[in-house]
Order: structure tokens, then sequence, then C-alpha cells
């Protein structure tokens, strides 16, 4: 449990950041729906939608950690636990996509493949 533990402390402080950083940086410079119809897009609103998308982008990524962290405590295989948590995973960013309907959220499975990673590296023997 000791490195479920860390995963998630890594997962929390270093990579959550970083994706949501990312993912908010990319989401402003994209022109689609979540942020067309407003009008401060442009200028010094640009920073507001920036951190209103990377506080979202944030609590999307500390639940995707949780999940994790929790899957971890009843899979103990790697490949199990990775399969558990991919499934998962798949099935939150759909869930996420049903109800904002914006092919931008399909960003999102980006960072199930980056979270399965950073998994499979420190779980390595």
């Amino acid at each position: 449990m000791d490195i479920a533990k860390k995963e998630l402390v890594v997962n929390l402080c270093l990579l959550s950041l970083v994706l949501s950083i990312l993912n908010g940086a990319l989401v402003v410079n994209i022109n689609h729906s979540l942020v067309s119809d407003t009008p401060y897009v442009s200028g010094p609103g640009d920073f507001v939608v920036f951190v209103f998308f990377f506080l979202i982008l944030y609590g999307f990524h500390a639940v995707v950690s949780f999940l994790q962290f929790a899957i971890a405590a009843f899979a103990r295989r790697s490949l199990t636990r990775l399969a558990a948590f991919n499934t998962a995973g798949l099935a939150l960013v759909g869930a996420i996509y049903v109800y904002i309907q914006d092919v931008t959220v399909l960003f999102l499975f980006s960072s199930l493949g980056i979270f399965s990673l950073v998994t499979a590296v420190i779980n390595r023997k």
C-alpha cells in the first residue's frame, strides 16, 4: 500500500498540476463551444478563463487520482489494476462527454494514458 500512497502523492501534487495547466492552456487556445460564446475570451479575460478551466481540470485529475488509489486497494496485480482504472476512467470521460457534448473533452483520454504510464513506471520491478 506504500506504493499506492506514493502514487497518490505524485499524482495529486505533480501530475495533476502539470496536466491541468497544459489542458487549461489548450482549452483557452482552442476556439470551441465551451468558451467561444463568452465576450471576455480575448484580451485579459484569457487568464480568467484559464483559471476557471484549470480549477475544473484539477478537480477532474484529483478524482482520477483518488479513483486510481481506490482501485489499487482492491486489485493487487498491475495489469488488472490498469485495466480496471482505464475502464473506470473511460466511463468517467464518456459520462462527461455525454453531459457537455463537446469534442474537446476527449483530450482527457490522454490524461488517463499518462496516469497509466506513471503507474507502470512506479510499479515496475
